[in-house]
């Protein structure tokens, strides 16, 4: 038995992004000493700062 299927609107939506290699090895090491996946943190980082300037 598979897993249930996810209603469209409530799917992620991916995206490609770039960033320099001393940032991408901060968010490494954050999320290795937080057990966070690297998706987590970027989208709860993504949410803070849209609160603030948004």
């Amino acid at each position: 038995m598979g897993r249930p299927k996810i209603e469209e609107s409530k799917k992620c939506i991916r995206k490609d992004i770039s960033m320099e290699p001393e940032q991408y090895q901060r968010l490494c090491s954050y999320c290795f000493q937080t057990e966070r996946p690297l998706s987590w943190v970027i989208r709860k980082a993504l949410d803070e700062y849209l609160e603030r300037v948004a």
